[in-house]
């Protein structure tokens, strides 16, 4: 007998950076259980930028960071904090842009909302930041267990003694994955008003920044993933609870391997001195260029000399608009193009995505990136436009989707929750900018509109033509990535 609506529930499994071209069966035979007995989406893509809490926030609510207001891992909004700089890795940077936004550190309605609504709650577990955990659940902390922080909350510290000594933060997180196994196994999956259940693990994505893609600290962590799904769904049918689940198991981006380093910053202060007084004041956070805090936003085309410079640089690939008349300027992409047609007054001024290539690494992993950081041991990065940044692994298993099945219908980070709540029979909050994966369920809810794709374009004076790829299906958008000669091997990086 199937399960009632008002009792189903959805474990969602993440494993931060892995990119869908590395996954090994062998290596992962845990995972090969779910892909044989689900659909595997092999067309899965991230959110614009590539940031783990951009994503974070696109998987919690649905929406696009246009509309959800998380637009970086580290965003300059004046007046947030003292010295206007949000780092959303720390939960009371979020807490601190939440108090000086009408509408919240997330401007957009999260699953969570939804649920507690109802009666019913988002538990959370993971080894990543304390801000990448709590973006799931912002407004109702009653369950989030992460071995770095206990949000300040008594009730969590109680909740994290359950599970022993936490371990030490080596990499890989072997460990502190199995730690945050734990509280899913032990204190999360008995207690049904744990609707939705997330574990996220910070592996690959720690040892691949730290050893690099292909690299053998990478393999571990992967296994170590695998290991954590296994154990998990070896304790739900243990207690058979099987059939009352759907599991997701997904990850939020790519990774690229980091061929130079140098901030965006520098390169500024470089174009400043190059093209003179003219520019207007401004300031960097992450791959984004802003007014700098308490000048006005300047006119558009007193940007329009910082453009040209920018594609005369080796290390630049596009250059997206976000303000205004900004986004119109020649040589720029719209930002709210990458983002379903929404825009917020987070968007920076102009974004800038650093070339990649399909070269291969020390290891024979293909993609590199001229990362725009300061962090000169980082061996692998992500968050640029690059493919291989762009797809991330998804895979649906449990009594509401087919088996065996292998999906080409391109999907997103964007599509997690209104799918979700498609599962729960709930309402999707409005706006939002993902789809229920119907073409994926056995009971679909409707029909999935033929896929399209479309070539944007940068042009400007001087410059040769770039292109940016998008996929739609029906009213949802899809950055697929920039586009770059073909690589000598079949498919694109995502593709299995």
């Amino acid at each position: 007998m199937p399960t009632p609506a008002s009792e189903r529930r959805v474990l969602v499994i993440g494993a931060d950076g892995l990119r869908p071209d590395l996954y090994d069966p062998t290596l992962m035979p845990n995972v090969a259980r779910l892909i044989a007995s689900g659909v595997r989406f092999s067309d899965h893509h991230a959110a614009y930028p590539t940031h783990t809490r951009v994503n974070m926030s696109t998987l919690a609510t649905g929406a696009s960071p246009g509309r959800h207001g998380i637009v970086a891992n580290t965003m300059l909004v004046p007046d947030a904090t003292p010295d206007h700089i949000v780092d959303t890795s720390n939960y009371e940077h979020l807490d601190a842009l939440a108090s000086r936004s009408a509408g919240g550190a997330l401007l957009a309605r999260s699953l969570s909302d939804v649920l507690v609504a109802t009666g019913r709650r988002v538990a959370v577990a993971g080894t990543g930041s304390s801000g990448s955990n709590v973006l799931w659940t912002l407004d109702d902390r009653a369950r989030i267990v992460n071995p770095g922080s206990a949000f300040g909350i008594a009730d969590l510290y109680d909740l994290r003694e359950k599970l022993g000594e936490i371990p030490a933060p080596a990499v890989p997180l072997t460990e502190r994955n199995r730690y945050a196994t734990r509280a899913v196994t032990d204190l999360y999956l008995d207690d049904p008003r744990n609707a939705v259940i997330v574990l996220w693990l910070a592996e690959p994505d720690a040892s691949l920044h730290r050893f690099g893609l292909g690299s053998p600290e990478s393999v571990t962590a992967m296994a170590s993933v695998d290991e954590c799904v296994g154990t998990i769904l070896d304790a739900l049918d243990r207690r058979r609870l099987r059939d009352g689940f759907d599991v997701l198991f997904l990850s939020d981006h790519g990774h690229s391997t980091v061929r130079s380093h140098a901030t965006l910053r520098e390169y500024l202060a470089q174009a400043h001195r190059e093209i003179g007084g003219s520019l207007p004041e401004l300031s960097t956070a992450s791959d984004f260029i802003y007014a700098r805090p308490g000048t006005p936003e300047p006119d558009p085309a007193a940007l329009a000399p910082l453009v040209a410079w920018l594609y005369a640089q080796p290390w630049v690939d596009l250059v997206f608009g976000g303000a205004g008349d900004a986004a119109a300027l020649p040589g720029t992409i719209p930002l709210a193009a990458l983002w379903n047609g929404a825009t917020n007054d987070r968007r920076p001024l102009l974004a800038v995505t650093p070339a990649w290539n399909h070269d291969v690494n020390a290891f024979g992993v293909p993609g590199t990136v001229a990362s725009l950081t300061t962090q000169s041991a980082l061996r692998s990065s992500h968050g640029s436009a690059s493919p291989y940044d762009l797809h991330a692994m998804f895979v649906a298993s449990g009594p509401s989707f087919q088996e065996g099945v292998v999906s080409e219908v391109p999907t997103g980070a964007v599509d997690v929750t209104p799918t979700i709540l498609g599962l729960l029979e709930l309402s999707l909050p409005s706006p939002v900018d993902g789809r229920v994966l119907d073409e994926a369920l056995r009971t679909p809810s409707g029909t999935t509109p033929a896929p399209v794709e479309e070539t944007l374009t940068a042009t400007g004076a001087g410059m040769a033509d770039r292109h940016l790829l998008v996929h739609r299906v029906g009213a949802t958008t899809y950055v697929h990535g920039s586009m770059q000669p073909s690589p000598a091997r079949e498919g694109h990086p995502g593709q299995p």
